[in-house]
This record gives C-alpha cells, sequence and structure tokens, in this order.
C-alpha cells in the first residue's frame, strides 16, 4: 500500500511537471545578460498566486480558458557555459493545487533575476502577486488583484474587483476600477483615474492624484494632492504639499502643514487647516446637505465664494490684520476692528446670510479674509 502511494505521488510530480512546462528552456544573450526562457501552461482556477524573490511581475486577463506563463531567468556571465551554471541556482516551479495555480522563483544567493509573464482567464477571483524589488503589472481582470513589491512601480487597469497594492518606495499607477482601492508606498507618487468604489491612499512623501472615486481617505507625507471628482466624504492630509481638490459631494476634513488649499465645489461641510498657506473655498452646498465648517490658517489668506441660496451663519477672524483685514461684497455681514489707522490690529465678521445656517468658522493669524459672491453660471477655485 505505502510503495502504491509513493508511485502514485511520483506519477502526480512527474504529470504536474510536464503539465507546466511545454518545452525544454531557451537560452539567449540579451544585450549585457543572458536569459533562460522556460514557457508553460498551467490548469486554470479560481486563484492564481505568483512569487518571485527577484524580478518583474506581469499578468494579462484574456478570453483563453488556461493560464500560460514565460518566465525569463536573467544573469550577467562571460560565457553561456557561465550563465547556465548561474540558472541552476535560479529555482523555478509553476504547478496547480486544487482552485490555485502556482507560480515560484526562488533566486538564493545569486546575482540573477526571474521575470513572470503570465496570461489568465480574465474571469480569474484573485490574483496575487509579490516581488522583494521589481515592477508589477496587472490588466483587465474582473477579480480582485493584490500586489506587493519591496521597492518596485505597480500598474493595473480594467481591474473589476478590490485592488490591493503596496511597495516599498516605487510609484503606484492605476488606470480604471470597478471597486474599492486601497494603495501604500513608501515614498513613489500614487495615480489613479478612476475607481468605482472607495479609495484609500497613502505615500511618504510622493504626490497623490485621484480621477474620480466615492469615499476617499488619502494622505502623504510631504506630496501635493489632488482630486478631480468625489462622490463621497473626502479626507486628505500632507505633511506639507498642497491640496487641489474639486467636486466634492460629501463633507470634506483637510490638513496641510504649509501647502495651499484649494476646495471646491464642495457640497457638504469643509473643515480645512493649513500652518502656513491660503485657503480658497467654493461652497456648493444646499439646505440639508451643508453642515459646520472651519477654514483655519496661520499665515495665509482666506478666500471664500458663497452661493446666493446658502444660509450660513459665519464668524470669521482676523488676529493681527494689516489694511482692511476683511473684505465681504455678501450683505449681511458685520465687520469690526479693534482699533483705527493702518497698523496691525484684530478684525472681526459676524452675520447670517440667507437667514442662516451651519456656522461656518473662518480665521487667520496674519493674513486677509474675503467673502465673495459666488456667480451661478462660473465655478471659481
Amino acid at each position: 500500500m505505502r510503495r502504491q502511494t509513493q508511485l502514485a505521488a511520483l506519477f502526480l510530480t512527474a504529470s504536474l511537471a510536464a503539465v507546466a512546462q511545454n518545452s525544454s528552456p531557451k537560452v539567449f544573450r540579451s544585450g549585457n545578460e543572458w536569459v533562460e526562457e522556460i514557457n508553460g501552461t498551467l490548469t486554470a482556477g479560481k486563484v492564481v498566486k505568483a512569487k518571485t524573490s527577484g524580478g518583474d511581475i506581469k499578468v494579462q486577463g484574456g478570453t483563453q480558458n488556461n493560464v500560460t506563463y514565460v518566465i525569463r531567468k536573467r544573469v550577467h556571465a562571460r560565457s553561456e557555459d557561465a550563465a547556465r551554471k548561474q540558472f541552476a541556482f535560479l529555482k523555478t516551479s509553476a504547478y496547480n493545487s486544487g482552485e490555485i495555480a502556482f507560480l515560484r522563483a526562488e533566486c538564493g544567493g545569486s546575482n540573477g533575476s526571474a521575470d513572470f509573464e503570465i496570461h489568465v482567464p480574465s474571469q480569474t477571483s484573485l490574483i496575487k502577486l509579490d516581488t522583494d524589488g521589481g515592477a508589477v503589472t496587472a490588466t483587465n481582470i474582473s477579480g480582485q488583484v493584490e500586489a506587493n513589491t519591496g521597492g518596485g512601480t505597480i500598474q493595473m487597469d480594467q481591474i473589476g474587483g478590490i485592488v490591493l497594492a503596496q511597495s516599498g518606495g516605487g510609484d503606484i499607477e492605476i488606470g480604471k476600477t470597478s471597486s474599492d482601492v486601497q494603495l501604500d508606498t513608501g515614498g513613489g507618487n500614487i495615480r489613479v483615474i478612476g475607481a468605482g468604489g472607495n479609495v484609500k491612499a497613502s505615500s511618504g512623501g510622493g504626490d497623490v492624484n485621484i480621477g474620480y472615486g466615492k469615499i476617499m481617505v488619502l494622505d502623504t507625507g510631504g506630496g501635493s494632492i489632488t482630486v478631480s471628482k468625489c462622490t463621497g466624504q473626502l479626507k486628505a492630509s500632507s505633511g506639507g504639499g498642497n491640496l487641489d481638490l474639486s467636486d466634492i459631494s460629501g463633507t470634506a476634513q483637510l490638513e496641510t502643514g504649509s501647502g495651499t488649499i484649494h476646495i471646491g465645489p464642495v457640497h457638504g461641510g469643509v473643515r480645512a487647516e493649513t500652518g502656513a498657506g491660503n485657503i480658497v473655498a467654493n461652497l456648493a452646498g444646499v439646505k440639508n446637505s451643508f453642515s459646520a465648517s472651519r477654514l483655519e490658517t496661520s499665515m495665509g489668506d482666506i478666500v471664500v465664494y458663497v452661493p446666493e441660496d446658502l444660509g450660513v451663519t459665519i464668524h470669521a477672524a482676523v488676529d493681527v490684520a494689516r489694511g482692511k483685514g476683511i473684505l465681504s461684497d455678501l450683505s449681511g455681514l458685520t465687520i469690526t476692528a479693534s482699533g483705527e489707522g493702518a497698523g496691525p490690529r484684530e478684525v472681526y465678521a459676524e452675520g447670517s446670510l440667507n437667514g442662516g445656517g451651519p456656522v461656518l468658522h473662518v480665521h487667520t493669524v496674519s493674513g486677509n479674509i474675503q467673502f465673495k459672491r459666488k456667480d451661478k453660471d462660473k465655478e471659481q477655485k
């Protein structure tokens, strides 16, 4: 019985190897590298997992019914014989286990790398890609895609399921997706053209640029943040970069250490704070959508565009004003100052616009505040 089990195991291993690798490896020179190319086919399942300790991973979804792949081992060597010896230390495997197709490469102590180029059925439920330092690319997958790289770039497009991407320091670029997106990089830039779900993006210091999405939570250690359209709530913070945020349907909570803030139109309430920059806020809220708000900067000017039909109660203050301090072309505001003359002084503005409503606090320590009537035919930013 034991011998039969051993024979069955050997037969299964031989069968897996025969299915996985369709032909003998091809060795050729490419530039200053030697390449060993391995082609193979695996049975398609619900999940595809690919992992390499050094190299790029590229996955493309299509109409095919199986998983095909090309593994390219790369080494630097003086001759083909020397290259073949190094290839022996780059261990690769490709096999099926239940509903999972596995592809693995272990570079060990060699100076080489192993890249994967994989074609899968587009309806694959889950793709998991992991490399210690190479680039990761995935396109045309209807299921969930998870990508992790120690420091390379990540690019994805036309993903139907949830996108999870993490890089130790490379850029992350996402095209169009139909679900939630969660991205993290130690210092690279993040760009998302459009997400059908929520967006959570974090960078240690790069820029964050989002085309459109639902609820958003965005932060960067020092780069800028740009959003074209958010159909839900928005939270954005930067250690010192500019925030440029357009067309926000929900409430917004914004913070930057020293950059400028441009927001609007914003339909919900907004809380924006910068340590040393200007703020321009274009309010677009209507009754029952706009909520209590606050705009505050330590050193900078604040400009607020208010729609004709927005009911809001304003409390504004300039601690150290030079000149008029607060200007308004809206009726309903009473502006007072602590003293006369052109020297530094405190200036306040109080009043209810369009019958009053949620309170809008506007405060700058040193700068000017302007309240402007919003032109219905134009959107100011």
